[in-house]
């Protein structure tokens, strides 16, 4: 699946809830995340001083007035800042919102056959029954909305995690 598009610097890739986002930005310098959720909601002092932010997930927050927006402009800054050579965000935008704000980005989303192995990872990493629920309900119809985007796509195969599949189509190198 080698494209050109891999080849251009940054790499925004938008992955999929619970594929490993966050431990490709702590595992590698040059990869760095953006999680929604920090632009999204306006957190409570209590909220802000939950250690494990995954619990907050699918919890009652309030929505900041300048979502998506402020998202959008820090994708775009992160990428016009040539800190880092891929960026992962959050897979929940309106595609085409992104799209039409001048965003390029690759989608990487989990076949469907990955639903248990999804749901373990969620609990494994803290997340309320709500959430691990989202992913038990979503993957089916997310995966569906995914595959009629036009960008570029990284299906995720069973076993994998994203580092797998970005080292499998060439996006990131495998480091010896």
């Amino acid at each position: 699946m080698k494209n050109e598009a891999f080849d251009k610097r940054p790499i925004i890739i938008s992955a999929w809830i619970c594929a490993g986002k966050t431990y490709l930005a702590k595992k590698y310098d040059y990869i760095t995340e953006l999680p929604s959720g920090d632009y999204k909601y306006i957190l409570t002092d209590e909220q802000k001083a939950v250690v494990n932010k995954e619990s907050l997930k699918a919890t009652k927050r309030e929505l900041n007035p300048a979502w998506p927006k402020n998202y959008y402009d820090a994708i775009l800054a992160e990428a016009r800042s040539g800190r880092h050579e891929i960026i992962l965000i959050a897979p929940c935008m309106p595609f085409d919102e992104m799209r039409n704000y001048g965003i390029d980005f690759i989608l990487a989303y989990p076949d469907p056959a990955c639903k248990e192995e999804y749901k373990k990872r969620a609990k494994e990493r803290g997340a309320n029954e709500k959430f691990i629920e989202r992913v038990d309900t979503k993957i089916e119809s997310d995966y569906a909305d995914f595959m009629k985007q036009p960008n570029q796509k990284i299906i995720i195969k069973p076993g994998e995690y994203l580092e797998d599949a970005l080292i499998r189509v060439g996006i990131l190198k495998v480091m010896k």
